[in-house]
C-alpha cells in the first residue's frame, strides 16, 4: 500500500513481529528494495524512496548526508508513530546504507539492527573518483547512463530499468550527492556505533571501495561482514533472493 509522510513516499509489504525499514541506493526507487522484500518472510517491511528520487522528488534533497538522514528520520518517525511499530531494523543499499549509518549513529535507541547492502563506505571518496565523477557528468544523458549502468552490472539484462529511475532524480540531489555528499566522511564516528551492524559486500562491486567497506566493519564494535564473491553493486536487482537470505540470517542472530 503506498503512502506519503513528510514528502517521502513509502510502501508497506508483508507482516511479522519485526519491522524493517529499507532505503534504496542512489538513482534507484522503491522498486530496488521491493525486489528484495519479495524474498523476505516474517517481517513487516517499509520501503521509502530517498529524497529527490522516485515519488519523493518534492522532498528537500541537497545531497548531503546529514540533511538526507534528517529528512528520512522524520518520515520514518512519522510512519512508526502512526503505525505503533516501535523500534525497527534499518536496511540501506549503497547511498541508503550511508544514510542508515547516519541515522543509527544519531538515533541508536530507535534502531534495533543495521544492514548495509553494498553500502557506500563511511570514509567517502575523493574528487578524483572516476566512477563517481562520470555519473555526475552524465546527469540527464540517457545513452551515457545506459552504458554506465551496464558497466557496473554483472547481469545487465536485469538492471536496464535503473536508467529510468536515475533520470527521475532531481538535479540538485544528483550533483549535491555526487559532487558533494559523496566526499563526506563519517568513518571517525563508527567506533561509537551502538547498533548491531552487518555489511553485505559484493566481490564484483566496481562502485564502492571494498577495502574501505571492510575498514568500516573493523571500526564498528562487533561489526560483521559477508562477502559474496559473485555479486556486484546491483545485486539487489540481479540476485535479490541471495541478498534477502543474508539479511534474514543476520537479523535472526542480532534481534
Amino acid at each position: 500500500m503506498p503512502h506519503t509522510s513528510s514528502g517521502i513516499y513509502w510502501e508497506e509489504h508483508g507482516q511479522g513481529p519485526l519491522t524493517l525499514v529499507m532505503l534504496p541506493g542512489f538513482g534507484a526507487s522503491t522498486d530496488l528494495m521491493t525486489a528484495i522484500a519479495r524474498h523476505l518472510s516474517g517481517f513487516r517491511v517499509l520501503v521509502l524512496d530517498l529524497p529527490g528520487h522516485g515519488r519523493s522528488v518534492r522532498a528537500q534533497a541537497d545531497g548531503r548526508l546529514p540533511a538526507l538522514a534528517a529528512t528520512l528520520h522524520d518520515a520514518i518517525t512519522e510512519v512508526i508513530t502512526d503505525t505503533g511499530a516501535g523500534a525497527y531494523c534499518l536496511v540501506g543499499y549503497s547511498l541508503g546504507g550511508a544514510i542508515a549509518v547516519r541515522i543509527a549513529l544519531d538515533h541508536p535507541d530507535e534502531v534495533r539492527a543495521l544492514v548495509g547492502v553494498v553500502p557506500w563506505n563511511a570514509a567517502g571518496t575523493s574528487a578524483g573518483d572516476q566512477v563517481i565523477a562520470g555519473f555526475d557528468a552524465a546527469y540527464g544523458d540517457v545513452e551515457t547512463l545506459t552504458h554506465a549502468v551496464a558497466a557496473i552490472s554483472v547481469d545487465p539484462s536485469r538492471t536496464s530499468g535503473l536508467t529510468s529511475s536515475m533520470l527521475a532524480v532531481t538535479e540538485q540531489m544528483w550533483h549535491g550527492w555526487l559532487a558533494g555528499g559523496a566526499l563526506t566522511s563519517q568513518a571517525g564516528e563508527l567506533p561509537g556505533m551502538r547498533v548491531p551492524t552487518c555489511y553485505i559486500l559484493g566481490g564484483k562491486d566496481v562502485v564502492v571501495d571494498q577495502a574501505k567497506q571492510l575498514d568500516d566493519v573493523r571500526r564498528i564494535p562487533g561489526g560483521r561482514a559477508v562477502l559474496l564473491s559473485d555479486l556486484g553493486h546491483l545485486c539487489g536487482l540481479e540476485r535479490p533472493d541471495v541478498v534477502a537470505r543474508e539479511i534474514t540470517a543476520f537479523l535472526g542472530t542480532a534481534t
